[in-house]
């Protein structure tokens, strides 16, 4: 490998932006090509980075003069290019969800455990955000007591366009799910990762504003239950009428604490205080997308030249993507779902 690590990058579409800005900034690190189906918007981000372009991604990742990928593409192509660009020897970074069905993910978890020297990383950007950092550092303290439960609430805004003029979206297919595997995914792996390995959980999902436009929910509320016998609740819908900030509260044995959007609260005698200020993006195209995509990119590059641990790697990234299809299991079937079982 080069002392330039050269990276390739599969789908110039909007969420790119999250990434090509921090690689440009990055020592160490070059964008050697960007690689879209639609040639003009690989032209035109290829003419901003100064790189080349391609169409082809099966070209791009055979290359010997590329080490890494970044898949930034549809839902149900991720696993296909994420497994062949490891089977290219490359390290591969994956957008969330990292596939759009849990056999796909277990086939990415299988080849990546069998590549020790390569990186197959999943962005879950919001753990990195400053906020979740403090609050995942008080939990793991223990100075508040133990974890007792948690509530989440993600209520944002999607019109029918958003879905009929992706070709990808809104289709069970290819996005894989609706507002719980691309909106509200991130929130289920932030109870995860926060609060503890999730045992089991009931829910229901249902299309009511959107149900002309698309074959996946608008609307999911579920109830998790965790290992140790805690439990966490979450809402979300895609029928509100704006992007409000996502709310996730965690209540431990001497304190509650709050995550809304950015920042971090605690709540004493119901009255929110500040406690971590959010850090507003610096190239992010929406601001709900949060200010962690830098910090992890930076983990995911640090771990392939040193022994700096993956902070998500395939394992990492399945918890929430197995919440998703167990909530639409357990809607299906009205009952208790188990994750191991989904």
């Amino acid at each position: 490998m080069s002392p330039v690590l050269r990276t390739g990058i599969i789908g110039a579409g909007a969420i790119s932006g999250m990434h090509l800005p921090v690689l440009a900034s990055m020592e160490g690190v070059k964008i050697a090509c960007i690689c879209d189906i639609i040639p003009e918007r690989a032209q035109s981000a290829a003419e901003a980075y100064g790189c080349e372009f391609m169409t082809d991604w099966e070209q791009m990742i055979a290359r010997t003069d590329i080490d890494v990928i970044h898949v930034l593409t549809p839902h149900y192509l991720h696993a296909r290019m994420a497994i062949a660009a490891l089977q290219h020897g490359k390290h591969v970074l994956v957008e969330k969800p990292m596939a759009s069905e849990l056999a796909d993910a277990r086939r990415m978890i299988m080849e990546s455990d069998s590549r020790p020297n390569q990186r197959l990383g999943i962005i879950f950007q919001n753990r990195f955000n400053p906020s979740t950092v403090a609050l995942k550092q008080i939990i793991e303290s223990g100075e508040y007591g133990a974890f007792i439960g948690a509530r989440a609430s993600v209520t944002w805004h999607r019109e029918a366009p958003y879905y009929t003029e992706s070709g990808w979206r809104g289709k069970m297919a290819t996005e894989g799910g609706g507002v719980l595997i691309n909106q509200a995914i991130h929130t289920l792996d932030l109870l995860s990762y926060l609060g503890g390995p999730i045992k089991r959980v009931r829910g229901q999902v249902s299309t009511i504003l959107l149900e002309d436009a698309i074959d996946v929910e608008d609307n999911a509320h579920a109830v998790m239950e965790y290992a140790n016998g805690k439990t966490a609740v979450l809402h979300a819908t895609n029928n509100y009428v704006t992007d409000a900030p996502i709310v996730l509260e965690v209540m431990l044995e001497k304190a509650t604490y709050q995550l809304l959007g950015d920042k971090l609260l605690v709540l004493k005698d119901g009255i929110p205080t500040l406690v971590q200020e959010g850090k507003a993006p610096t190239v992010a195209e929406k601001a709900y997308w949060g200010a962690g995509h830098a910090a992890q990119l930076l983990n995911f590059y640090n771990s392939i030249r040193s022994d700096e641990p993956l902070a998500v790697n395939a394992r990492e990234g399945y918890p929430g993507l197995n919440l998703v299809k167990a909530i639409y299991t357990s809607s299906a079937t009205g009952s208790w779902v188990t994750l191991d079982e989904v």
